[in-house]
């Protein structure tokens, strides 16, 4: 089931970007383009309670091994050098195995997991006047992130997937702020994400009925460096 959604919210995304790709190459404000990115994300977990009561060999602070990212994004110019932008990530993490969801990594696992998430953002870029051909800009802006699930490997080369979030939200809303470099159709990008008010969090206490299961929230911030192509570019005139 969970499949069918994910490969019919695939094709309903290469329709919208092939219908927006059609849009903007008849006009001359628009970019359109693809990124491929590779950082790492850190994460903090925090639990909420007395400290005597925290969980003896909890970790409290790890970071992915490996974060992939694939984008797709849209830009349209407001005026010369200023435009609003908006794109869909979809994020595979690399990560020590359980150190998310449980309190200490389970080592006898023999490959890490794999914590999947989507995320959509809006903002605002600014490019800086030059007379060069290439163009250095600057973006900030907000974005919710949707985790997804995880895949485990909990013998050898077996697969196991869990399309949920283990009790916590899926949903969490994070800002994002970016510098790079534009060069004809190319764009080289530095990224720097983190989560905003509500964090991604389990109220352990209700759901198990037992006030020594202490409330649970973790917060993500993730460095990234992206490569872009336009697949539409606009005039040459708004940079």
């Amino acid at each position: 089931m969970n499949s069918k959604i994910i490969l019919l919210t695939f094709s309903a995304c290469l329709a919208l970007v092939s219908q927006t790709l059609t849009f903007a190459q008849k006009q001359k404000k628009w970019n359109v383009g693809i990124s491929a990115g590779y950082g790492r994300d850190y994460f903090f977990k925090k639990f909420h309670g007395p400290k005597n009561e925290i969980p003896p060999g909890s970790i409290t602070h790890f970071h992915s091994v490996h974060s992939w990212k694939s984008v797709v994004y849209v830009e349209r110019f407001l005026r010369p050098r200023l435009s609003i932008k908006s794109q869909m990530d979809c994020a595979v993490l690399e990560m020590p195995n359980d150190v998310m969801f449980d309190d200490a990594s389970m080592a006898w696992y023999q490959k890490n997991e794999r914590n999947y998430w989507g995320s959509f953002s809006f903002g605002a870029r600014k490019y800086f006047k030059s007379i060069a051909p290439f163009k250095v800009f600057a973006d900030m802006g907000m974005q919710g992130d949707y985790f997804l699930g995880i895949r485990q490997y909990p013998d050898g080369n077996v697969q196991k997937s869990h399309w949920e979030a283990e009790l916590y939200y899926h949903f969490v809303p994070s800002a994002y702020a970016d510098m790079g470099v534009r060069w004809k159709r190319f764009t080289l990008t530095a990224d720097y994400q983190t989560n905003v008010a509500r964090t991604f969090a389990i109220d352990n206490p209700k759901i198990y009925n037992n006030p020594k299961h202490l409330k649970r929230s973790i917060t993500r911030q993730g460095i990234s460096l992206k490569a872009t192509f336009l697949l539409s570019k606009a005039g040459e005139k708004w940079y």
